[in-house]
């Protein structure tokens, strides 16, 4: 039986329960909307948490692409790198009592909430009203296999080799150095460990559509850094309610699987 949280280290520092292992400067603060905006947080807290406004889970068909690739072993070790609110990672936290869980995130923000949902057992109340949701109150849970904290995606607290499962979304496109993280994510998984990403892969720089579109140029640098290619599905499409009215956002998304030899 695994020791819940072992695989974390002493923080560099903490805030209200969150351990920090990256120290935001002042300026990355400010450059990080999900640390300025509410209705951000609000909106992923809605898009991931608040099945009843959307008569089910908007994100579903991610929660299966990543599920299936989930390890048979009952004390396996996973990580979800960029958890935002933490939906995924908190499934499997929920639906695998044996599993060590960890959620990374950049924002604390979104570890918050997710901290408050999935730890804490709170009841969150996202203000919608803008977007003509009616109020809500999503009754959270309290997982003790599950562990929150902050650090860089390229810079992970995790021993060598301590990951079975390791998988991100909606993040790699938004990742100034792909290379050092790809290199971080590598060495933290065991041989034969698994990768699983998916992303839009709407990069914000023209240096990263010159560098990484179309994604064969993205899947090149894995296949010739040390990893094997396990599926490719392209496009996953997902789509992103906006509003009560029905509006959304069509994701054609890029959902890959690597194993580290």
């Amino acid at each position: 039986m695994p020791s819940f949280g072992s695989l974390l280290p002493p923080p560099l520092d903490e805030r209200r329960g969150i351990p920090l292992y990256y120290l935001k400067s002042e300026e990355e603060v400010r450059q990080d909307v999900y640390e300025r905006y509410d209705e951000l947080v609000a909106r992923q807290t809605a898009l991931h948490l608040a099945d009843e406004l959307n008569e089910g889970y908007p994100f579903q068909p991610l929660l299966d692409y990543v599920s299936a690739w989930w390890p048979a072993d009952e004390h396996a070790r996973v990580a979800d790198i960029g958890c935002s609110v933490g939906r995924l990672i908190g499934e499997a936290a929920r639906q695998q009592p044996g599993w060590d869980c960890y959620g990374i995130d950049f924002s604390y923000q979104m570890l918050r909430q997710a901290r408050e949902y999935w730890l804490l057992g709170k009841t969150l109340s996202p203000n919608l009203l803008r977007f003509g949701y009616p109020l809500t109150a999503l009754v959270g849970q309290q997982l003790s296999n599950l562990h929150f904290a902050l650090a860089d995606a390229k810079s992970l607290p995790f021993p060598d080799g301590s990951l079975d499962l390791l998988w991100n979304t909606f993040l790699i496109d938004r990742l100034a150095d792909v290379p050092a993280a790809a290199a971080e994510w590598h060495r933290v998984l065991r041989p034969g460990g698994r990768l699983v990403i998916v992303s839009p892969l709407n990069f914000l720089q023209l240096a990263q559509w010159e560098q990484y579109h179309p994604p064969v140029k993205l899947l090149d640098h894995f296949l010739q850094t040390a990893w094997e290619l396990l599926d490719l599905t392209d496009p996953l499409v997902l789509h992103e309610p906006m509003d009560a009215r029905g509006n959304r956002i069509a994701w054609r998304t890029l959902a890959a699987v690597l194993v580290k030899p």
